[in-house]
């Protein structure tokens, strides 16, 4: 119940800070600061995916990514490239940092257990493009990060026990080699909303597809969103952290203009399948031996949440369950996903 309590007043006080903050007119631009935050605690279990945080900021809306003060120096070179340049886009740049923590099943092992997963930390951070339309919504994402030691999964893991009086994993020295990650993501997302604004009792469906290439990952994806609710927000969807999720940027649609002067609230439901070439965090080092299990091919994820959007800000919480990912795991996954936007 502690740590319950200690995630509900991170992610709560950053939303009563910046909703104090909010003007009651709805802002001339969109710029967006998410903060992920993913667990299996919230399922009672700690192994596999077991943690997972990240921090992003999305720019307003700019006429060329160039344009973006943060990062458009670097997004600039892509204000050109094939498919981006059509005028009927809106833009944005989002950059974000982040780490992820997986461990085996037996954590108080400290020789390798073999018939489980490595244990693996993923430090990266991402500079992403986005280019959408009311109706469609395309993101391109590079990610550059360290996996090993490196990483600092074990120190993260052991500071986090410790502070919460629990026993710390012990097999850490078996983790996969320094090594560093890059990948590229291209996704693809579509809305179609039963009306223009989502107010009052409304839905809509997301579909979306897309593919990642690099050491880290590389795998196809496909999967869609539902959504019902009150007040809809004017945005793509929650998603759990991959390697596509900027952060979920309003479109400034015929809705906009009232959005951030609502209160709403939705449920929502994801199914994503993926079918997966490569994972480090299974497959094992790239360069180097290391650990390393049978993974499957195909994994899916399936999800279902509760959000709140009011004013400038939007809150949500999902349970995923992850299918088997590698031969000889026991059963799927199950853990929780903590999701705050706050828009300015």
């Amino acid at each position: 119940m502690k740590t319950l309590f200690a995630l509900i007043a991170f992610f709560a006080l950053p939303h009563l800070v910046f909703s104090q903050m909010a003007p009651d007119v709805n802002p001339p631009h969109f710029g967006a600061l998410t903060f992920y935050f993913e667990n299996d605690a919230f399922a009672g279990t700690d192994s596999d995916y077991t943690n997972g945080a990240r921090i992003s900021w999305t720019s307003p809306n700019v006429g060329r990514f160039g344009d973006d003060p943060t990062a458009g120096g670097l997004a600039g070179i892509f204000d050109d490239a094939p498919g981006t340049g059509d005028s009927s886009y809106t833009r944005n740049v989002a950059i974000s940092i982040g780490q992820c923590l997986y461990t085996p099943v037996n954590t108080q092992a400290s020789a390798l257990v073999a018939n489980e997963r490595p244990y693996a930390g993923w430090l990266y951070t991402g500079l992403g493009l986005v280019w959408k339309t009311p109706r469609v919504k395309n993101t391109l994402v590079f990610n550059i990060g360290v996996i090993g030691p490196w990483a600092m999964g074990e120190e993260t893991q052991r500071a986090v026990h410790d502070s919460l009086g629990q026993r710390s994993p012990q097999g850490w020295d078996n983790q996969l080699r320094n090594e560093v990650g890059v990948t590229a993501t291209y996704e693809r997302k579509w809305r179609f909303r039963s009306n223009p604004e989502g107010s009052g009792l409304a839905c809509d469906f997301l579909p979306y597809g897309g593919a990642t290439v690099g050491n880290v990952y590389t795998l196809a994806t496909l999967g869609g969103q539902y959504r019902f609710g009150y007040n809809l927000p004017d945005d793509f969807g929650t998603g759990a952290i991959s390697d596509s999720a900027t952060t979920p940027t309003p479109v400034e649609g015929s809705g906009a203009r009232t959005w951030s002067q609502r209160f709403g609230v939705h449920m929502f439901a994801r199914a994503e399948g993926r079918a997966v070439a490569r994972n480090i965090f299974l497959d094992g080092n790239t360069f180097r031996s290391s650990h390393s299990v049978d993974k499957n091919i195909f994994v899916a994820d399936l999800s279902l949440g509760v959000a709140m959007n009011w004013r400038n800000s939007k809150l949500s919480y999902a349970f995923i369950y992850r299918t088997r990912e590698f031969k000889g795991q026991p059963e799927g996954q199950l853990f929780g996903s903590v999701t705050l936007s706050i828009y300015f």
